[in-house]
């Protein structure tokens, strides 16, 4: 399984740590922009220097966030962002969680049919320069989505969005597809693993296509969730064993440092913001190198989810899912057959030597009843 880490931004100490932890891939926002959030020039060169494979996400950074970019507009940005970059990058995800109303920007409308078509636009861009590159799409489908252990719809949303977009034939113009992997809280192995698991089948069947998951994370601290260091490095250590287990393709921890300077309470990093080391990252290291301990990893399960009394997603649910109006589909989920009872075999012993006993005593008294008939039959003669 491919490991790495999305980087907003990178030091050369963190890309040397990552290519000796053979965490050896890195993805970032791919923008022309050099004031963008994104520092992705930096990233791409450390990436080049430290022979660290590099996957560029093609969205809203890369249009430099324009409310009025044409799929011409998008096409352009695709062919020069390949162009420019195609040396060390192999690897494009196309936009960021589409199914997000919050991520819709110029052409793109939210809707699977504009995203098809720029979908198809990048790939065929893509594909005219560099053939053997892989494309990813769906940008990031969620798998799980909860809060105080209740379960909402924004799940079952995306999947029926994704559900649009293979019927109208966007499987014709990706090389694999992308999903997210937030617990969204305090993580609950019983649900959120059984979430994770029943999700990536289901979008195995529906895509038929490999699954990379392109940003999994927990933070280490939230005033919300009031979550901890060890709680963000058992999630990982427990997520990163229960994908490798259903053969998912990569796996990128979101994200390598902290940046809550820019946005409160964001603590998902593997580096503080000072620079520190946080235990999250050495738990990566020993997954990544088979060192880790499998104890209290979520068991696989087809089991969905309950689903009752949905609420809002704390820091990305729509308020209104942009196929809302559809009903939410879901592909069944087996239940684990019944166990028969097994009766003991003391017990199974005892219950034949009784009906054994009855029949015995049975037959004792038909016999004396017949003895006396045939006693009255011949005092009667």
């Amino acid at each position: 399984m491919i490991s790495g880490v999305l980087a907003h931004e990178m030091t050369a100490a963190e890309a040397q740590l990552l290519a000796n932890s053979n965490i050896n891939w890195v993805s970032c926002d791919v923008t022309f922009n050099p004031s963008d959030i994104s520092e992705w020039s930096q990233v791409y060169l450390l990436a080049q220097q430290y022979h660290l494979s590099l996957m560029g996400i093609l969205d809203q950074h890369l249009m430099n966030y324009s409310n009025t970019f044409t799929l011409n507009d998008w096409s352009n940005a695709v062919t020069q962002a390949v162009d420019d970059f195609g040396s060390v990058v192999k690897t494009w995800e196309i936009w960021n969680e589409p199914d997000y109303p919050n991520n819709t920007l110029g052409y793109f409308d939210g809707s699977a049919q504009t995203y098809v078509a720029m979908l198809q636009t990048a790939y065929n861009d893509i594909k005219a320069v560099a053939p053997s590159d892989t494309v990813i799409g769906l940008g990031g489908m969620p798998l799980y989505d909860a809060e105080n252990q209740t379960i909402n719809f924004y799940t079952q949303q995306a999947y029926a969005w994704a559900t649009q977009v293979v019927q109208l034939g966007g499987m014709n113009y990706c090389d694999a597809i992308a999903v997210h992997a937030y617990p969204y809280g305090q993580y609950i192995p019983e649900l959120a693993g059984s979430s994770y698991t029943d999700y990536v089948q289901q979008y195995q069947q529906l895509c038929n296509k490999p699954i990379w998951v392109t940003e999994v994370g927990q933070e280490s601290y939230s005033t919300t969730w009031a979550a901890t260091e060890t709680q963000q490095s058992a999630f990982l250590t427990q997520s990163y064993s229960l994908f490798q287990s259903l053969d998912v393709k990569a796996y990128f921890w979101y994200e390598l440092n902290d940046n809550y300077t820019a946005i409160p309470d964001s603590n998902f990093g593997l580096f503080d913001n000072n620079g520190n080391q946080k235990p999250a990252l050495d738990a990566f290291i020993d997954a990544v190198n088979g060192l880790t301990p499998t104890t209290g990893v979520p068991t696989p399960t087809s089991t969905a989810p309950p689903t009752q009394n949905p609420t809002t997603n704390p820091t990305s649910s729509p308020s209104q899912s942009p196929s809302q109006s559809l009903s939410p589909t879901a592909a069944a989920t087996s239940k684990p057959a019944p166990t028969p009872t097994t009766i003991p075999v003391f017990e199974e012993n005892y219950a034949a030597v009784l009906v054994f006993a009855v029949v015995m005593v049975s037959g004792a008294a038909i016999l004396v009843i017949m003895k006396k008939l045939q006693n009255q039959r011949e005092c009667g003669h």
